[in-house]
């Protein structure tokens, strides 16, 4: 699963892909402060 973490002024969001190229373009919506990880 990949998942991209979100960092906001007192938040953080999650969002989970099962494919690495969809996570992938999701990654570029977010200016800063995210992360994109991958786990099983």
């Amino acid at each position: 699963m990949w998942v991209i973490t979100v960092f906001e002024k007192k938040d953080v969001r999650i969002f989970e892909y099962t494919n690495k190229n969809e996570a992938t373009k999701a990654l570029c919506r977010f200016k800063k402060n995210a992360i994109l990880s991958y786990t099983k």
